[in-house]
């Protein structure tokens, strides 16, 4: 009778809150666009990294005003390239728990802002930062920390995020000086950064404010890599040195096999990236949040580069590969809640293994994976309550995003 009681009143006890919050998006990644990487590794010493993690579901995708449907999804494979989202209304409801249209950032649909996963954190006097194979101003990385009704006003975007957003590290894409190749520019473009003032305060070193602190900015492979230990700014900026995106969009054959085009060795990885962002906040005692995209894994789905899509997907894992070391090294594996998935799907990519094929360039309301560790995971699991006949059990993304906000707010320390 004892041990009865004992064991209820332990299913009834609260599971504890993750004190630290890691969400990885892979921008544009089905389920077939795993696959397709996981196929590429596959060999005695390939990249297995989601094996063994204790949550694997489906999650729907669809913007405010839509939905999915599972019988219509696999009687006819043209009803998904209908109604997608796109990564700004994607984003907003993974981030706040509440859908949106598409183009906005963390607003509703009638543009009232919303708290974002960050700002939650922040307020709990957790450390937040975003990384990105894409310009930060761009939806994802966006989305996560601040409100904007046009996901397109990117040099105001990147004032607002380098100004009022409460973030610590801020890595991505958008160089002003340097091309996709990373080749010097006679002329700089200053849309993706904020504009030329700001810049030139950002690399004067006097960009951010009294109480928070002013940016410290990286820019070099190097710097990066020299991040990833030892002491660090209270606040990092990192812009490689390259236009969009790290590699996707680099000089050579766009149709070639993966990685059979040489690529840019001036360039950081997405890995070295993720470990620089997490040695800049993992001092925080309160704890933390990041949020990790590889986000050109979308844009060469759009492109339909299937060969470059591998290299995206491949870099992404590889990055979720270097996280895991890093939080088991610092001993915090136990109370970070570690979420992997996608915004949408992208490109409706489809035929037999491994010769896969995209069969358009848009988004598509497919549903994507999502894996899940660490504490608060359960909360995944109890959300899952649609069953998708070829998927499995599947959840909202807004169901995810309340979720990450509902942990947050438990999870700092009295």
């Amino acid at each position: 009778m004892f041990a009865l009681l004992y064991l209820s009143l332990c299913l009834a006890a609260p599971a504890p809150a993750p004190r630290n919050v890691v969400l990885l998006i892979a921008d544009g990644a089905g389920f077939l666009h795993f696959e397709a990487a996981r196929l590429h590794e596959a060999d005695p010493t390939g990249l297995q990294v989601y094996d063994g993690w204790p949550v694997r579901l489906a999650m729907s995708t669809s913007p405010s005003g839509a939905d999915y449907d599972p019988e219509q999804a696999w009687r006819d494979p043209a009803w998904c390239d209908r109604d997608a989202t796109d990564s700004a209304a994607a984003i907003t409801a993974m981030t706040t728990g509440v859908k949106t249209a598409n183009g906005r950032l963390a607003v509703d649909p009638r543009g009232e802002p919303l708290a974002t996963l960050a700002r939650v954190m922040a307020a709990a006097g957790k450390a937040t930062g975003v990384v990105s194979t894409v310009p930060f101003a761009h939806a994802t990385p966006a989305g996560f920390a601040v409100s904007h009704p046009d996901r397109s006003a990117y040099r105001e975007i990147a004032r607002l995020m380098l100004g009022d957003a409460d973030l610590d590290v801020i890595m991505g894409a958008g160089h002003p000086w340097y091309d996709d190749a990373g080749r010097r520019l006679d002329d700089a473009d200053y849309r993706r950064v904020g504009g030329a003032a700001t810049w030139d305060s950002l690399v004067a070193g006097n960009l951010g404010s009294t109480a928070a602190g002013c940016w410290s900015l990286v820019s070099t492979r190097a710097q990066f890599q020299a991040l990833a230990c030892g002491p660090t700014p209270r606040r990092v900026v990192g812009v490689p040195m390259v236009r969009e995106t790290l590699q996707e969009q680099r000089d050579g054959d766009h149709g070639a096999a993966p990685y059979a085009v040489p690529r840019n060795a001036d360039v950081p990885t997405l890995a070295e990236m993720t470990l620089a962002a997490l040695n800049v906040v993992d001092g925080d005692p309160d704890g933390f949040c990041l949020l990790i995209e590889g986000g050109a894994v979308d844009w060469a789905s759009h492109d339909r580069r299937v060969g470059r899509m591998i290299e995206e997907m491949t870099e992404f894992n590889l990055a979720v590969e270097a996280l895991m070391v890093g939080l088991d090294e610092r001993g915090l594996l136990g109370e970070t809640l570690v979420v992997v998935t996608a915004d949408h799907e992208c490109g409706h990519l489809a035929g037999p293994v491994p010769n896969h094929e995209f069969l358009t360039g848009q988004h598509t309301n497919s549903l994507v994976p999502l894996f899940a560790r660490g504490p608060g995971r359960e909360r995944l699991v109890r959300s899952a309550d649609r069953l998708d006949p070829v998927r499995g059990p599947y959840l909202e993304n807004s169901e995810l995003g309340a979720t990450l906000v509902g942990v947050a707010a438990r999870g700092s320390r009295p």
